[in-house]
């Protein structure tokens, strides 16, 4: 009787130690990130004001206080990825990073492959930016065999393209510093780009978008995405979402990287400080631990 009783209680806690487990293993991604107590996130780094390394070397923008935040609500570290654009949703699925919180597009396609966060963080579309002397009014007038338009390469801009330039030369290239390069350059017509993008280059490069029959030629909204059956996780950034968008945050957010100039003066520039107004935010938003400026040390750039 004894013994039975000893091995009853046994199981019991073998159980009790089998359903913790299964717990914390429901909790897909998120329980693997607290467990190892480090967030890995990919980004491509070439797309200022959302992600770019700035005058100093350091990974700035819009997203990447997002994931600053992110890993701040986790209290973990965050180890932050630089790769190519194209390279987002293949390393996610091949869990190369934790899930993709960047200013990615949500589109049938991409939904075919991952989780979109019902919560999206902006919303804009896709335009034709071109040099003040292309010769044309109209973006329709673009889809020509006699014209080339650039794209960057696993973005919103490959479908619009498809889409609307069928007879128009494309050419695809890795980053948005190679786009308004090569339009620089005269090597393209035009490049299919977010509006968003082009506040932050207009003045460095003088370029404009065409107008006619309408600027935006498709919209978009930025969402995070997880893997395929990741559900926790998703729910998690979706809440996230929900309470930055709640506590004014996320607004915060859009008027310093968006309809704010300081950014530029606080990043594009070698310095050896930042504004009264930067460090403002980053005690408004909790990411002191996670910023260069503020001698944050719970963020690694590879």
């Amino acid at each position: 009787m004894l013994f039975r009783k000893i091995a009853l209680a046994a199981a019991g806690i073998l159980m009790a130690a089998g359903i913790a487990a299964g717990a914390d293993d429901n909790r897909g991604t998120i329980g693997e990130i607290l467990s190892a107590k480090r967030v890995v996130l990919m980004n491509d780094l070439s797309s200022a004001p959302w992600q770019f390394r700035d005058a100093n070397g350091n990974a700035a923008g819009f997203s990447i206080d997002l994931d600053r935040m992110i890993a701040a609500r986790l209290g973990v570290d965050l180890h932050l990825i630089n790769t190519e654009w194209a390279g987002l949703i293949p390393g996610l699925l091949s869990r190369k990073t934790d899930f993709v919180a960047s200013s990615m597009s949500t589109t049938f396609k991409r939904a075919q492959q991952v989780l979109f966060t019902n919560g999206t963080w902006y919303k804009t579309g896709v335009v034709a930016i071109v040099k003040p002397d292309v010769g044309v009014t109209s973006w329709e007038d673009l889809n020509k065999p006699d014209r080339t338009i650039a794209i960057k390469a696993g973005t919103s801009g490959v479908d619009v393209a498809k889409q609307f330039f069928p007879d128009a030369k494309i050419q695809s290239y890795p980053s948005d510093i190679d786009l308004y390069q090569v339009l620089k350059g005269g090597r393209v017509d035009a490049a299919l780009n977010d509006l968003a993008a082009l506040n932050a280059i207009k003045d460095s490069y003088g370029f404009d978008t065409l107008k006619e029959p309408r600027e935006l030629i498709s919209t978009d909204t930025w969402a995070f995405a997880v893997r395929p059956g990741d559900v926790y996780t998703w729910q998690y950034l979706d809440f996230f979402l929900t309470k930055i968008h709640e506590s004014g945050e996320l607004d915060a957010l859009y008027k310093y990287w968006v309809t704010g100039e300081q950014w530029q003066a606080d990043f594009m520039k070698k310095n050896d400080g930042v504004s009264q107004q930067r460090k403002d935010l980053v005690n408004l938003l909790g990411i002191q631990d996670y910023t260069a400026e503020t001698g944050g040390t719970r963020m690694t750039l590879e």
